[in-house]
């Protein structure tokens, strides 16, 4: 909390005219806000000095935004609107990498009094092949004055979708699901004091149930850099001899989690063969 400010604003005054994009982290991808990437002139927020570009609106109404997806946010922020007092946390950005530090700690360290280590997994990002502009319209105080642009080039925390240094986690999310063309691998790791050591993300969930789930990134830390098979880009198939199809990733990471240090968790993943991986999105 000292490292952000309160902002309390009225839901009444009309459309606050500020352009958010999420507000990943640049250490464990973990969505932890809504970056203000920009203010209309003549705006509420300008008129106001509510806010000031490059700020993180991190909780809305005591509500904690870290580990929600966008869409999410958004709804809180459109709900929270429609009551005359709106308290937000905000955080400047010269407090930005402290904070992303504080979020990522528990990745690393132990942190309870057992001396358990807790492997906390980010949600999905839910990255998006096209730039997608919402907005936050709908009814609500907030109207037409907030947009939220999924744009990479212009914040500084999101994850470049474009080109070869593209994530290789987000390719088989365009083109994965053509389940002949890969190989499945089963792979056990051994909980240490740095937890299993990698992140998931999944598609957004659908009409058909929730997406398959990829492990997105290995971290520098922990059971599956040490081991060495477990990739960016392959899908979870079963844990534990579990089928993990049609299961959301929120279930995913609860079984994952409840595996205690020492013990080992067995994975069956899918690899995608190489000749079949879309190269750029």
């Amino acid at each position: 909390s000292e490292m952000t400010k309160t902002v309390e604003i009225s839901g009444e005054g009309g459309p606050l005219g500020i352009h958010v994009v999420p507000f990943f982290s640049s250490l464990s991808g973990r969505m932890l806000g809504l970056f203000i990437r920009g203010i209309e002139e003549n705006s509420r927020s300008r008129r106001d000095g509510i806010f000031h570009e490059n700020e993180c609106i991190v909780k809305i109404n005591h509500v904690d935004l870290t580990d929600k997806t966008f869409a999410q946010a958004q709804d809180i922020f459109r709900q929270a609107m429609k009551f005359q007092n709106v308290i937000l946390e905000v955080l400047p950005p010269c407090n930005r990498e402290q904070y992303e530090k504080s979020a990522i700690a528990p990745l690393c360290f132990l942190d309870n009094e057992e001396g358990v280590a807790k492997s906390k997994i980010p949600p999905p990002v839910h990255p998006k092949p096209a730039l997608k502009t919402i907005s936050l319209s709908g009814g609500s105080s907030l109207e037409a004055g907030v947009q939220a642009t999924l744009q990479q080039a212009k914040s500084p925390n999101l994850p470049r979708l474009g080109g070869k240094s593209s994530s290789p986690s987000l390719s088989p999310l365009m083109g994965f699901g053509n389940k002949k063309n890969a190989k499945k691998i089963k792979i056990d790791l051994k909980k240490g004091p740095e937890g299993l050591g990698f992140t998931v993300v999944t598609r957004d969930s659908s009409v058909h149930g929730p997406g398959p789930i990829f492990v997105k990134n290995i971290l520098p830390k922990g059971a599956a850099v040490k081991d060495g098979r477990l990739q960016s880009g392959d899908r979870i198939l079963e844990v534990n001899g579990r089928d993990i199809t049609g299961r959301t990733q929120e279930e995913l990471v609860a079984m994952l989690r409840s595996t205690k240090q020492g013990e080992t968790v067995c994975l069956v993943v899918a690899r995608q063969e190489e000749a079949f991986l879309p190269r750029e999105l």
